[in-house]
């Protein structure tokens, strides 16, 4: 295969995904309300083992779904690779996360990151949890952003309240994202036989468990994360304003039709919490630590390459004058 095309891999983008995000959050978080000691050099490696990570994820994911893909017309770059060169490379990925925990030194880290691994294997496995309806939920919102948090926190020794605040928030996000994520593939999945969880209880039912009670305990999980980030950190109040003034006026421009939106099932009103969390806060957070030390001024260059994808949906939204769904894309 062309080496242009495996460029292309959805994977490869894992660095702009909202776990990615979530997970930059906590550590900037943590740096800056607990003073935590940590050299720039070390906070970068934490951040690329967490990129490495997030590739495996969609690594083996997409290794056991191949025949699935296939079936149902998804294209990914790597069913182009060979089979022992598909495994070589998610083999060299997991070796490369071995290096990170050795130079990081953690023992607690090491546990929750290797656990990570173990778990994303699990859920992706035929017969895994992603096929086991509740429990793939539950398994999915684990190792897509609860645990990677979890293990921000330990890698600092931080535990707190707020620990359990950023852990609860980054489950929920995720359980959110897998609804929607699950809701949409309802026809193809069960034409599949794919028993998720939607599909073991039926959209519309998924749809009713989905709005008046996993977003309103988002929200509310989201608005405390908020309220622990604005005690250690006050200044964020003006991007929290900004934000949803932003919003409103969005909210005015679908209303009136100026711009049309292409997401039927994730809550207009739940986006500009999103943002804050996903994009607004660990830029910001960025921009705080370069400043208050030059030194950091590496993460904040990590943060804003994380952002390029959200740039470009901007301009995408300005030029067609419609909101596309959040998705990382594979072409």
């Amino acid at each position: 295969m062309k080496v242009s095309s495996l460029l292309k891999y959805r994977g490869l983008k894992a660095f702009q995904i909202h776990d990615m995000h979530v997970t930059m959050l906590a550590i900037f978080y943590v740096l800056l309300a607990a003073s935590a000691a940590c050299e720039p050099l070390q906070a970068v490696a934490l951040i690329s083992a967490f990129y490495f990570y997030f590739l495996f994820g969609f690594l083996i994911n997409d290794f056991f779904d191949m025949p699935h893909d296939i079936a149902a017309g998804k294209k990914r770059a790597v069913q182009e690779l060979p089979k022992r060169t598909f495994i070589a490379i998610i083999i060299s990925v997991v070796l490369i996360g071995v290096l990170h925990i050795i130079y990081l030194k953690s023992l607690l880290f090491t546990a929750l990151y290797s656990f990570s691994f173990a778990l994303a294997t699990l859920y992706s496995a035929p017969f895994g949890f992603k096929r086991k309806g509740f429990f793939g939920i539950i398994v999915n919102s684990l190792i897509e952003k609860a645990l990677p948090v979890l293990a921000v926190f330990s890698f600092f020794n931080y535990f707190g309240t707020d620990m359990l605040v950023f852990v609860s928030t980054a489950f929920a996000l995720q359980t959110v994202e897998i609804l929607t994520h699950q809701i949409y593939d309802y026809e193809s999945d069960k034409a599949e036989g794919i028993r998720t969880f939607v599909v073991s209880i039926g959209r519309e039912n998924a749809l009713k468990i989905y709005r008046f009670f996993v977003v309103p305990i988002c929200i509310t999980l989201i608005l405390l994360t908020c309220y622990f980030i604005y005690m250690k950190i006050p200044f964020v109040i003006f991007i929290i304003a900004i934000v949803i003034f932003a919003y409103a006026v969005l909210f005015v421009l679908i209303s009136g039709e100026k711009v049309n939106t292409e997401e039927k099932v994730f809550p207009f009103y739940l986006s500009p919490l999103y943002f804050l969390v996903n994009n607004a806060f660990p830029t910001f957070l960025a921009f705080v630590l370069a400043y208050r030390s030059f030194s950091y001024i590496p993460l904040l260059l990590l943060t804003l390459a994380s952002q390029c994808y959200l740039v470009g949906k901007v301009f995408r939204v300005v030029r067609e004058k419609s909101i596309p769904r959040t998705e990382i894309e594979d072409n």
